[in-house]
């Protein structure tokens, strides 16, 4: 049977206690077709043991009838234990609760970590970014040169209906784009400072 105290439940259990049977083990035997799948070596008491089968931190309370104390006479200390379970329940759910709140609180902040952590490598990858953009425009820049000299020597040519001209402003126009000091030092750290999580 389940008691409601104080909201919560108190299952407790009415059952007959047993005890070591006292006949013959081949007489016990007799009654039934399974006699290995039957606890046979227990008898009837006729005394009720009455427990608390709610765990209450540590405690499950028992009380066993005997030939001097009935039920009757242990009844107001069986219904003052129930009373008090209601208590330690609640005291128990709290700290259940606690902890739970605590494993959450612990899990957001590992969880806002990493993610501050995975901004910082993707802020520091765009940096290195910049930077070897930076070098390659340098690369660049010296192999365009070295094409400008060549094309001055050679003279003006047409490929694909473009003049070289253009096709030498075409180059500069991509390697200029690689220059991430072009937008200055507050310009590098802006786009930096704009990426996310999710970016």
């Amino acid at each position: 049977m389940t008691f409601q105290i104080a909201g919560h439940g108190v299952e407790c259990s009415i059952v007959e206690k047993l005890v070591k049977s006292l006949k013959q083990r081949d007489e016990t035997r007799k009654w039934t077709a399974y006699p290995d799948h039957h606890q046979s070596g227990l008898d009837s008491s006729g005394f009720l043991r009455v427990s608390i089968t709610t765990y209450l931190g540590g405690r499950q309370p028992q009380w066993i009838e005997t030939q001097k104390t009935t039920i009757g006479d242990m009844l107001p200390k069986i219904v003052g234990t129930i009373m008090a379970a209601g208590p330690i329940l609640e005291h128990q759910k709290r700290e259940c609760e606690a902890r739970e709140k605590q494993h959450r609180e612990e899990e957001a902040r590992r969880y806002e970590a990493r993610r501050l952590r995975e901004i910082d490598d993707k802020r520091w990858n765009k940096f290195c970014e910049f930077a070897a953009n930076w070098e390659e425009r340098d690369r660049l820049l010296a192999f365009l040169a070295e094409v400008e000299k060549r094309a001055s020597d050679e003279g003006e040519a047409t490929i694909a209906d473009n003049p070289l001209s253009d096709w030498i402003a075409w180059a500069r126009a991509r390697v200029e784009a690689l220059d991430p000091l072009r937008q200055g030092a507050t310009g590098i750290f802006n786009t930096i400072s704009k990426l996310s999580h999710w970016s």
